[in-house]
């Protein structure tokens, strides 16, 4: 059916009175409109200040219409129109000053309800009598001698035609050239006064050809100083937590001294650095000698700059860039803080500075200035514990990232070499680059005002360049069993945080405006879960119980920090072993007296750890975690003359399955006798053939895949990957008369596509022997 069809199908319903409007073509139809007359009436001269009335009663429409107006200024000084709608509008003539005329000119609009007509009317105002024009010659000033000043004068008149002209005059005071004293804005410079100072006073006149007034005002000139010293403290706002760590409480928000940063006093001009210092202890700095009547601005940047002895080399920079070539991670910008402008005048002066939150009341309105901060402190704090044991400690480089938009709210395995670009990061100390990244989405989770968990992370920094930490990373908590390397790294961060901050509750808040948040740990108050050197709660008390001074319980003496610095930066860092509990104690002992031994006994007592003939091998423990299998011995004896041995892992205690929990990775203690190159040999005992369901066949994550690592001295030497199911073989680069240890691992346990009914425990066949 065509659309014209349709057309008159529609017509057909529509009523006789609609009928007209259908049909696809013009002609026929109702009478033709015409256009109305405008009538904006004769032109006018009027007086000023008298009432004037716009006349378009004379307009008129042909068809009879009614008409509607509307009337418009188009021309001349701006009046207010009364009654624009109607035929008849007034206004009231301006001033335009004795002899002066000015003319106006408005539009009529006239419209029949379809089409409009305009008509102009100019009304020519004649100025009859003069109004006198106001002066100001601006507040008064005080200034110092060899200054500029600005004299800003200001007039106004109501007489529109008039004309004005300025000039100012010096009354008093010591005599001075003004510049532009015919103009309503002048200057000068201020002359020399001595110590006793001056006051000079200036007149300002204006004219409108007819009336003159005046109006005076001061400057109060003083002596110049040549240069004025700057004072004052850079703070910034800290939020702690609430109660029970249940969010942060931002209606308790703290000032806190900005420590040891980078304090720079920035020409507002030319953006150039006059001066750099840095900020003390307690946020005071100083600038001396800076030239008065200058317009600056302090600057404090987030770093901790020292050389010499000790120094450290600390950075806070935003990770995050999308662009297409990102510069390096270490080229990323550094944040700073730029307060406001302000001039040095003449005399010494204080300025006090606080960097904000940005926190409007129920979510952040303004740049979180404060959080680079927070964390630069929280490290300055773990910085300072050091410098108690070690005054010449040397701090390698550390570069913190935060940004906003770092998350740990991502799909998907975490990319060392996007994630930083998109801020996909979570938080982490990365040691190859030295580097510790924090969260910083406030709809996600934010870690700047959690000082304890900087700490923490900063703590791993230290065990890689202070120590050593064969901690094997990956998620865990205080109630799991865990690794005992990874147990006694994630301790050692925590207690460290504890020890630094002075603080022993360690919170970790989540959104910011929510009561999201946890304990993490009560040092102090808090020992559950399973204890033992497998457990990092356990580690944090242990750790931190020897450090503090509270007496509770068997925890009633103190060896302070530096025996636990020194053993970490000795004997834990030089160990054959691994780094566990074991090494740590059984370095720390020596360095102790019998009372002090014995309190460190008392401690590892309280924690399920055995203390008689305790050393790095752990030979004498006897917590097995509750009768687990595959727990002890912590390291097998692994012959070098060929003869096998049994070696089992298991998952008992990872039910994810992320591979870092209690007996998924077995150690084995290599005493090589005779040096050369070894073939290992590692089979699996029971292949898991054919493969388990409900996987393809061909999948290889039913099969057992045995993997292996050597190390000497925390050196890794061998490394054994190779994927080959229930068969790992490989030969080791020639090794000295020394001993190794080794890490055996089952991969499955920590491969994200293992087969669900893969096996809790898989036993192997493992022997060594000297390649002929």
């Amino acid at each position: 059916m065509s659309s014209n069809s349709y057309r008159n199908i529609a017509c057909n319903v529509i009523v006789l009175l609609t009928l007209a409007a259908c049909g696809g073509s013009s002609g026929g139809g109702g009478p033709t409109n015409n256009a109305p007359s405008a009538n904006a009436g004769p032109d006018q001269t009027v007086d000023e200040q008298t009432g004037v009335t716009l006349d378009g009663s004379g307009s008129s429409d042909p068809d009879g219409n009614n008409l509607s107006y509307l009337w418009t200024q188009t021309g001349g000084a701006t009046v207010t129109i009364a009654s624009a709608n109607s035929a008849q509008a007034n206004f009231d003539a301006p001033n335009v000053g004795v002899g002066s005329i000015a003319t106006l000119t408005f539009q009529l609009r006239v419209s029949d309800g379809t089409t409009t007509n305009n008509d102009t009317v100019s009304v020519v105002v004649n100025g009859v009598s003069n109004s006198d024009p106001s002066a100001d010659a601006g507040a008064d000033q005080t200034t110092t001698e060899g200054a500029t000043v600005n004299l800003a004068g200001a007039a106004s008149d109501d007489d529109i035609g008039d004309s004005l002209t300025y000039s100012w005059i010096q009354l008093s005071g010591t005599a001075v050239s003004i510049t532009n004293s015919d103009m309503a804005s002048a200057s000068f410079v201020a002359p020399d006064v001595g110590a006793g100072g001056d006051t000079l006073t200036f007149q300002l006149t204006v004219n409108d050809g007819t009336a003159t007034v005046t109006d005076a005002m001061d400057v109060a000139v003083s002596e110049a100083a040549v240069a004025v010293d700057i004072t004052g403290t850079v703070n910034y706002e800290f939020v702690p937590p609430n109660f029970n760590c249940q969010g942060l409480n931002f209606g308790a928000i703290q000032t806190r001294p900005i420590r040891a940063a980078t304090v720079q006093l920035i020409d507002a001009t030319s953006g150039g650095i006059l001066d750099t210092t840095t900020a003390a202890d307690n946020g005071d700095y100083s600038f001396s000698n800076v030239a008065a009547n200058l317009n600056v601005r302090l600057r404090v940047r987030a770093e901790l700059k020292r050389s010499g002895v000790p120094a450290w080399d600390v950075e806070v920079r935003d990770n995050v860039d999308t662009s297409v070539n990102p510069p390096p991670l270490a080229s990323r910008p550094l944040y700073v803080v730029d307060f406001g402008n302000f001039n040095t005048g003449g005399a010494d002066l204080t300025r006090n500075e606080t960097a904000r939150t940005g926190w409007g009341g129920s979510s952040y309105t303004g740049n979180r200035v404060a959080a680079p901060f927070a964390i630069l402190d929280a490290i300055y704090s773990g910085m300072q514990l050091i410098l108690t044991a070690d005054a010449n400690a040397d701090f390698d480089p550390l570069d913190a990232f935060w940004s906003v938009n770092n998350t740990a709210d991502y799909s998907g395995p975490f990319d060392p070499v996007t994630g930083p670009d998109t801020g996909e990061v979570g938080t982490f100390y990365r040691p190859s680059i030295d580097s510790l990244f924090l969260l910083g989405d406030a709809n996600d989770d934010t870690d700047e005002f959690d000082a304890h968990v900087s700490v923490h992370e900063w703590g791993h920094y230290f065990e890689d360049v202070f120590s050593r930490a064969d901690s094997i990373g990956g998620s865990h908590s205080g109630s799991q069993r865990l690794d005992a390397r990874l147990a006694f790294g994630e301790g050692w961060g925590y207690a460290l945080a504890a020890m630094a901050l002075n603080e022993t509750q360690s919170c970790d808040t989540t959104v910011p405006g929510t009561n999201g948040g946890f304990e993490v740990f009560d040092t102090e108050n808090d020992n559950f879960g399973p204890q033992g050197w497998f457990s990092e709660e356990s580690m944090v008390t242990f750790l931190y119980d020897l450090w503090d001074t509270e007496v509770d319980g068997t925890d009633n003496d103190s060896i302070g920090f530096k025996p636990i610095y020194d053993t970490m930066v000795g004997p834990q860092k030089s160990t054959a072993a691994f780094t566990t509990v074991f090494s740590f104690a059984a370095g720390l002992r020596p360095m102790l007296n019998s009372a002090q031994q014995a309190f460190v006994d008392s401690q590892l007592a309280r924690e399920n750890i055995e203390t008689a003939g305790i050393d790095i091998w752990a030979s004498t423990e006897t917590n097995d975690a509750g009768g687990a299998r595959d727990v002890l011995p912590l390291y097998t004896a692994l012959p070098t003359d060929g003869t096998p041995i049994t070696v089992c892992t298991n998952s008992d205690f990872d039910s994810a399955r992320v591979g870092n929990k209690l007996a998924e990775r077995r150690y084995l203690r290599i005493d090589v006798a005779t040096p050369g190159a070894y073939t290992v040999t590692i089979n699996t005992q029971q292949p898991t053939t054919p493969p388990l369901p409900p996987d393809d066949p061909g999948d290889p994550s039913d099969q057992s895949d045995p993997d292996m690592r050597i190390w000497r001295d925390g050196i890794e030497i061998a490394e054994a990957d190779s994927g080959v199911a229930n068969s790992e073989v490989f030969t080791t680069p020639a090794l000295l008369d020394e001993t190794y240890v080794a890490e055996l691992q089952e991969f499955r346990y920590l491969d994200p596509d293992t087969s669900p009914s893969f096996p809790e425990q898989v036993c192997f066949n493992v022997s060594m022997s000297l390649q002929l």
